[in-house]
């Protein structure tokens, strides 16, 4: 008797430690399993909360929330080394603020200068970093990154992929932004440039390309047009000529027969380009 009731109570001590876990955060993610969860089976284009590093944190969709902060938290893809403590970071695509949290965690001193042209993702930027955290040296602008101080019409998305080039959701919800002249702030040292504006690219990195030369480690998240002609080659020239060693990886498979005349629905390819400067 007195046995089995030493199993029982181990038993329960079990599923009461498997409840506790659920509710535990990762420390390298920022989330419990149970918050995790919930987001991914959040209505889609819904606005929701989790705790997140033990603050409040607002995402706009669910998914692409947990898919940015496995890849931003988990591959830590944004990771870069620094000779000082308090790096000049430029990030183009802020969006909710994943990626201003992360550069916090892993230069805490950092200076960081923040662009997110939609309005309603832009209030969810500023709610996340400014009310629900405290931190320094940031400065955040409802500006899309551009080749002139202009206005742009911008298609609005809802989550990860709103872009002035493709109404990548295919709602037709298109909006007027401003738009800023990205040269006028590469005129200085950058120790990171995180460029990720869904497509916009093709065009802003010729523009820049003269300004290269002042950016010590650049993210470029690439996106194929269609109906275009393809520019891959000629960017990663580009890349190489400014001094760049580059690394490509896969973002999101666009083509499953490439040999088969398949059509992408929105890019022929998706890619992350990391550039560096190395030292022989």
């Amino acid at each position: 008797m007195i046995n089995k009731l030493k199993k029982l109570h181990q038993l329960y001590k079990q599923e009461r430690y498997k409840e506790n876990v659920q509710f535990l955060q990762n420390p390298k993610t920022g989330l419990s399993p149970a918050d995790k969860e919930r987001a991914l089976h959040y209505p889609d284009f819904t606005d929701g909360e989790v705790n997140f590093f033990g603050k409040p944190f607002r995402f706009s969709h669910g998914s692409s929330f947990i898919h940015s902060v496995d890849e931003l938290f988990e591959e830590e893809v944004y990771r870069f080394k620094s000779d000082i403590d308090n790096p000049y970071i430029i990030d183009c695509g802020a969006n909710i603020g994943l990626s201003i949290m992360y550069f916090k965690k892993l230069f805490p001193k950092s200076k960081i200068l923040a662009f997110e042209p939609d309005e309603k993702i832009f209030n969810i930027l500023k709610e996340n970093i400014f009310t629900r955290n405290t931190f320094n040296d940031i400065t955040i602008k409802k500006e899309a990154v551009w080749i002139d101080d202009t206005e742009l019409s911008f298609f609005s998305e809802g989550a990860l992929a709103g872009s002035s080039v493709v109404d990548f959701g295919k709602k037709n919800n298109v909006i007027k932004v401003q738009a800023i002249n990205l040269k006028k702030y590469l005129l200085e040292p950058v120790d990171f440039l995180k460029i990720d504006i869904e497509g916009a690219e093709n065009t802003v990195i010729f523009d820049i390309a003269n300004h290269l030369g002042n950016v010590k480690n650049l993210f470029l998240e690439y996106h194929g047009l269609l109906n275009e002609p393809q520019n891959l080659g000629e960017i990663l020239t580009l890349l190489k000529k400014q001094g760049f060693e580059y690394y490509i990886r896969v973002a999101g498979n666009t083509l499953k027969f490439p040999f088969c005349n398949e059509t992408p629905s929105n890019f022929n390819q998706q890619l992350n380009i990391f550039c560096y400067r190395k030292i022989y």
